[in-house]
Parts: structure tokens; C-alpha cells; sequence
């Protein structure tokens, strides 16, 4: 894998989930982070224990100015603080400047003006808040809290990834002297329903709720089988189900950032995390109002 000397990797964006997963990763690894602002206070104070002991250091950009062979990552749509304490802006020959945000906000800015645009589809955040949250969930949540039935408005396709895996494949680009595609996607491999999706989250919902309470049924105690996501119908009147090269038509293009993956360490975009257990812990932060991100 091609390294680049201790990487310096420039944060911007509000302390969204995505945000703060990407930074405790890139926290057990050798570089230099500049962060700024309650961002930068509220990282020095909770991973104390990961700037003492590991190898990775966080700085100001008044201590550490933007410079040439730096990246700069804004994650979601900002503010970004473009202007650095001594006026300095993005302006600076020899750095690259990324984009992330949720593929439902492209339209919603501007993406010309930076080298990498990385849009990440049905994103399934650790902690609740900010704008990576999907509306359905917080919907179906609110509903089976309040004792009614989730219902589906209309039955849309998702392409779930959970948090840790996008956060790991940021990473292991910014560690590498790999460029980032001009423009790349993200997403999981599986195409869900709806349905399929209220299905895993009301027993998931179910399981949690009898655990705080001590009370399993039968239900609940039972292992319950994934949904059958393998193979879906073109159409909800079309008897045909896809083919696998049908499958890949439907969704996101993974082309991009798999090929700039494996020319950065040999492997390719191969999301690990079960959509199962990233949903689980999104609806763990769903149950924790005074989650902050």
C-alpha cells in the first residue's frame, strides 16, 4: 500500500455522526488532525485516553495552518469555516479538498468548486442527530413509541450501509496517497424494501423494548431470520425477479471508490457490518433523546 508520510488531515463540518465516527478512527492511526472550534474541545476531552497513549495528534489550524500535500474533509453541508485565523482560505496549491455528504443532499449544494464529491447512500449513523439520521426510522420510531402502527407511505428501495463501514473506507483512503475520485459513491450491496426494512426495525424495536423491560416472550427470545434480499422483482406486477447484473444496474455505481480502495491497499468496497446490527445501533441512539450527534 502506498503511504504517505504522516498524513495532516483538515476536519470541517458540525459534529454530525458520520463526523465524529470518522474522526475515532482516524484517531487510532498515525496522522495529524486539525479540528477547530466546540468540535475540537469536545474530541480533546472525550478521547483523552486515544491522544495519550496512540500515535495520532490533534491541533488547531492556528497551531497547524493549511499547507501543500494536506486534505481537507467537510463532512454533510457545513458551515465549514473556509477562512483560517491568519485569513487564509482553501486557496493553497497542493491540497485536496473533499466533499461528503448524503447522496439525498446533492442537489442542495454545490460541488464544482472541490476536488472530490463522496455521496453516500441510506447511511445507517451510530448516533442520532444532524442530517444522516433517515426520516423512516425516526418516523417508524416515533410511531412505536407512542403505541401506534408504523405504516409505509410509499414502498421506496434502499441501499443500507452502516456508519463504521463508510468511516473505515474514508480512512483508509486518507491514510493512503491514493487520490479520491472526482465524484464516488457509497453504498451497501443489497437492495431493501420498505417493508422489508419495517420489518427488521419493528422486531429489532420489539427485542430492545423487552429487554429494558425483563419481559421476552416467545417472539422475542426466537432468532429471527434476515429478510430475503438476494433477488427482487423489477416491479411489484412483474412475476420476474432480477438477475444479479439487474441487481448491480439499480444500484449506486461502487465502481469509483472500489477501484480507488484497491489501488490504496489491495481491497476493494466491501461493507462488513450486517445491515442488522447497523441498525441495531441506530435505534440504540434513536432511545437516547439526550444523544447529541
Amino acid at each position: 500500500m502506498a503511504m504517505v508520510q504522516r498524513p495532516v488531515i483538515h476536519l470541517r463540518g458540525p459534529p454530525t455522526s458520520l463526523m465524529v465516527g470518522l474522526i475515532e478512527r482516524l484517531l487510532r492511526t498515525s496522522s495529524d488532525l486539525i479540528i477547530d472550534g466546540p468540535l475540537h474541545a469536545m474530541i480533546v476531552q472525550h478521547y483523552a485516553n486515544d491522544l495519550q497513549y496512540g500515535e495520532a495528534s490533534v491541533f488547531t489550524s492556528s497551531q497547524r495552518a493549511l499547507s501543500e500535500g494536506h486534505r481537507v474533509v467537510m463532512v454533510g453541508l457545513g458551515p465549514f469555516n473556509t477562512e483560517q485565523e491568519d485569513g487564509v482560505g482553501f486557496d493553497v496549491d497542493g491540497v485536496e479538498l473533499i466533499l461528503v455528504t448524503s447522496a439525498e443532499q446533492v442537489n442542495e449544494v454545490s460541488f464544482d468548486w472541490v476536488d472530490a464529491h463522496v455521496a453516500v447512500h441510506d447511511l445507517m449513523p451510530m448516533h442520532r442527530g444532524g442530517s444522516w439520521t433517515p426520516s423512516l426510522l425516526c418516523r417508524w420510531y416515533d410511531a412505536l413509541s407512542n403505541g401506534m402502527t408504523p405504516t409505509i407511505e410509499h414502498d421506496g428501495q434502499h441501499w443500507w450501509v452502516g456508519e463504521i463501514d463508510v468511516a473505515d473506507a474514508l480512512v483508509r483512503l486518507l491514510m493512503s496517497s491514493t487520490p479520491f475520485p472526482k465524484v464516488s459513491k457509497m453504498s451497501g450491496r443489497r437492495c431493501w424494501s420498505d417493508q422489508q426494512t419495517l420489518e427488521e426495525f419493528v422486531m429489532l424495536y420489539k427485542r430492545t423494548a423487552a429487554g429494558q423491560s425483563g419481559s421476552f416472550g416467545v417472539s422475542e427470545l426466537s432468532a429471527a431470520p434476515s429478510p430475503n434480499i438476494e433477488l427482487q422483482p423489477l416491479m411489484v406486477s412483474d412475476p420476474v425477479p432480477m438477475t444479479l447484473e439487474e441487481n448491480r444496474a439499480q444500484r449506486p455505481d461502487l465502481s469509483a471508490i472500489h477501484d480507488a480502495l484497491h489501488a490504496a491497499d489491495g481491497d476493494g468496497w466491501r461493507p462488513l457490518v450486517p445491515v442488522r446490527t447497523a441498525m441495531m445501533h441506530c435505534l440504540a441512539h434513536l432511545l437516547e433523546p439526550q444523544a447529541k450527534v
